[in-house]
């Protein structure tokens, strides 16, 4: 039984992995709405807040009015008490013990409602500044992400850069290399040409008799001949 327990345990994290990775992949999306919940969030608590204190407000004018009231009655009872009108005093002293126990009320709801405003105010302020803080955070994860796209698309840059600069090397080197193979080709045409000259003038030189300063064999064989004779033959 427990190995089951362990298989249905595995089974569920596995299911919350792909829910992990799209949280993950979308984290500045989520966050943007997050704030976007949070700001309304704010707004509303603004709007109660200004509800309670303007229900504080009401609630202290309708205090003030009150102890008006009962501050007048309490005068107009001390008349009729120096007139001697005793069932008068009674009846202004009877809505005076009824408006008394009401003001006491009012005054404790009106305590609670301060502390509840000043309360709810100081949530607002936190909340605001967090949301500052937060608004930050944000600024800070798109630039991120901005530099991140900006660096990726620079090493994709970079990698087609060089891959041209290759191609353009190896252009450049076929192209002198088939620039120095014709200048082999020319030069080569050149000595060719010149040879076939050289053999053209010596044909003409023979053709006209005149001696081109070419030594023939026999010229060679004389010269040795010549050479070899004792000096007293000379």
């Amino acid at each position: 039984m427990s190995i089951w327990r362990k298989l249905d345990t595995l089974f569920r994290a596995s299911a919350q992995e792909p829910v992990a990775r799209l949280v993950d992949a979308n984290g500045i999306r989520i966050f943007e709405q997050e704030l976007r919940d949070a700001e309304q969030a704010i707004a509303r608590s603004k709007r109660e807040l200004a509800c309670l204190m303007a229900e504080k407000t009401r609630l202290a004018r309708d205090n003030e009015h009150l102890k008006a009231s009962i501050a007048k009655r309490e005068r107009q009872a001390t008349e009729a008490l120096e007139k001697h009108e005793e069932a008068l005093a009674l009846e202004l002293a009877n809505l005076i013990a009824e408006d008394e126990p009401l003001l006491q009320r009012q005054q404790q709801q009106h305590d609670k409602l301060q502390q509840q405003e000043t309360r709810l105010r100081k949530q607002l302020r936190d909340s605001g500044r967090a949301l500052k803080h937060f608004h930050s955070e944000l600024r800070l994860a798109r630039a991120n992400r901005h530099a991140e796209q900006v660096t990726r698309q620079l090493r994709g840059h970079a990698r087609g850069l060089s891959s041209h600069m290759e191609d353009l090397n190896q252009s450049v080197s076929r192209i002198q290399a088939r620039q120095a193979e014709a200048e082999d080709i020319e030069a080569a045409m050149m000595d060719l040409d010149h040879e076939q000259d050289n053999d053209n003038l010596d044909a003409k030189l023979k053709a006209a008799g005149i001696d081109n300063g070419v030594g023939s064999a026999e010229q060679v064989l004389a010269r040795l001949r010549s050479n070899s004779l004792p000096d007293d033959s000379k």
